[in-house]
């Protein structure tokens, strides 16, 4: 692995230090799957870094700030490849995105492309730039179709300077980039997920409004077949932990295992309803309000689960750190950067899906 640096020197330290090494061992730090202590880890990190800001580690806090401005583009092209490998790890291992996510990454080659072979496709709902405003087109059958992509940044302050300054270790200033970012994009995946109940067709047949209880479980049940029939695959109910607690007041629980009584007790409502397994969809706050929800939760999605990874992300990668100021506009004469990544989310449906609107 090479980086094309922006100095004679910073490029001699990695003829002496293994790129490849160097980095495999910031990521492993980060994931907290270091194969030395904790402690070695960000000595070494710090080291190298020191070396690429060519100052000594013993300097004085103007030294530094002075030494990062100098060589701000080799350090952060350091960490924007860590933090893209701990975004697409992440990603792999989200059971949800696993099972309704589809992902394409330009890194590996991947086109913008999604191909679609059923007859029906029932929308597709496209989130763009940061107010997810939705975009919706019919397909013609077999046709692809490319998401739209947008960049997507979040500010660092001075999180590289107390690392460097050793106050914070590579782990915790890593992951507040990392967390921020993997917070936005399950955001807006299950922004996506909710969207797609927004046109159903028919929707006198596949939509339906009301209250569960054991009056409405048969019209239930008979939304739950008529999925099951228009694609002749398993189907599961989605929703938010409060709209799946819902499905309890259809159940007559006195016939219910001890088991199955305890998971009630410890989730607050039961893993499995006649059969059909239950997946949440993890509630969300908006940014900085938390009067407001992202999710809705008075929506349940009868969903067919056979490759239907109705949600698509497309990462064009390419991360990159833009200086936002250069120390002299913030109060406290901070630096700022802002992280940022190019991708989008779309939602696209090709197999009929159910949706039971809570009253």
């Amino acid at each position: 692995m090479k980086l094309n640096f922006s100095s004679n020197e910073v490029r001699n330290i990695f003829a002496e230090n293994d790129y490849a090494e160097y980095s495999q061992l910031m990521f492993d730090t980060a994931k907290g799957e270091e194969k030395v202590s904790t402690k070695d880890a960000n000595n070494k990190i710090r080291e190298i870094m020191f070396s690429v800001l060519g100052v000594d580690e013993n300097c004085s806090r103007k030294e530094l700030r002075k030494a990062i401005r100098r060589h701000k583009i080799d350090v952060f092209e350091i960490i924007e490849e860590t933090v893209e490998n701990l975004l697409v790890s992440g990603w792999g291992e989200n059971p949800f995105f696993n099972e309704f996510v589809e992902i394409k990454s330009m890194a590996d080659g991947d086109t913008n492309e999604f191909y679609v072979p059923d007859e029906v496709i029932l929308t597709v709902s496209e989130l763009s730039g940061n107010h997810h405003d939705l975009i919706r087109q019919r397909l013609a059958e077999g046709q692809t179709f490319s998401v739209r992509t947008s960049w997507y940044g979040i500010k660092i302050y001075t999180e590289y300077e107390l690392f460097m300054a050793g106050r914070v270790d590579w782990a915790g200033f890593v992951q507040k980039i990392y967390e921020a970012f993997d917070k936005k994009i399950n955001d807006m995946v299950y922004a996506a997920v909710m969207a797609a109940g927004e046109k159903v067709l028919p929707s006198t047949q596949f939509n339906k409004t009301g209250t569960l209880s054991s009056t409405t479980k048969d019209e239930f049940m008979t939304l739950i077949e008529d999925v099951q029939m228009a694609t002749g695959d398993e189907v599961v109910v989605m929703g938010t932990k409060s709209a799946l607690a819902k499905l309890s007041a259809m159940e007559d629980i006195t016939w219910v295992s001890n088991a199955m009584k305890d998971e009630r007790h410890t989730t607050g409502r039961l893993g499995m309803f006649e059969g059909i397994r239950l997946v949440e969809i993890p509630q969300r706050f908006a940014n900085n309000d938390t009067s407001k929800k992202l999710v809705d939760n008075t929506k349940l999605l009868i969903m067919p689960v056979a490759d239907n990874k109705f949600i698509k992300i497309y990462n064009e990668g390419d991360a990159q750190i833009k200086e936002a100021s250069d120390g002299n506009t913030n109060m406290d004469k901070t630096n700022e950067y802002e992280y940022q990544i190019k991708m989008g989310v779309a939602t696209i449906i090709g197999k009929r899906f159910g949706v039971w609107t809570l009253k």
